[in-house]
């Protein structure tokens, strides 16, 4: 399922353009690091918010044969683009849509989403996932939220060059090769 998921994902952010928009903004990823401890508040989001957003990216884009959101940071490299480079507008509709799916994701699992067992918590992601891009009535900005965190995770060295197997040059480049004449 997860290879699937990593397919769509991949296929999602080379058709949105992704790769030029977190370069666009010049934000240096090792300057503003927010580290992603249980009860620390980041730059922008406060404590909950980094936890709740650090569950949904871990179950989003997992660990497997290569590095998931939470190895490349995906929460904390989020954190940063709101406290450096959000507008106003940006910032506030990031919160809303995570103050929603908090209310979503705690209701769903009948309990605190970010404590919820594994089982329940990708049950509650997955039926909000459904809604948001079905017919059904999702979370406001769900989906932007998603796709976001597919973004930063792809923007990483690890995202590009591991999932993606970006090569900057495909095979052998020969500054000095002998022209050919047709």
């Amino acid at each position: 399922m997860s290879t699937d998921r990593r397919k769509f994902l991949q296929g999602m952010i080379v058709s949105v353009g992704g790769a030029s928009l977190l370069a666009a903004c010049g934000h240096d990823p090792e300057i503003a690091v927010t580290p992603l401890v249980e009860n620390t508040d980041g730059r922008f989001f406060n404590a909950s918010e980094i936890q709740l957003l650090s569950r949904v990216s871990d179950l989003i884009i997992p660990r497997t044969h290569t590095p998931g959101a939470l190895d490349v940071k995906v929460p904390a490299y989020f954190d940063g683009l709101m406290a450096d480079w959000a507008s106003a507008k940006t910032k506030e509709q990031h919160r809303n849509t995570i103050a929603a799916l908090q209310l979503a994701l705690d209701e769903l699992v009948e309990g605190e989403f970010v404590k919820a067992t594994e089982e329940k918590a990708v049950a509650a992601l997955s039926a909000v996932d459904a809604a948001s891009f079905g017919e059904g009535k999702g979370v406001p900005g769900y989906r932007g939220l998603k796709k976001m965190i597919a973004t930063i995770y792809f923007q990483t060295e690890d995202g590009a060059t591991l999932e993606l197997d970006y090569q900057p040059v495909p095979g052998y480049w020969d500054p000095c090769a002998e022209k050919e004449t047709i």
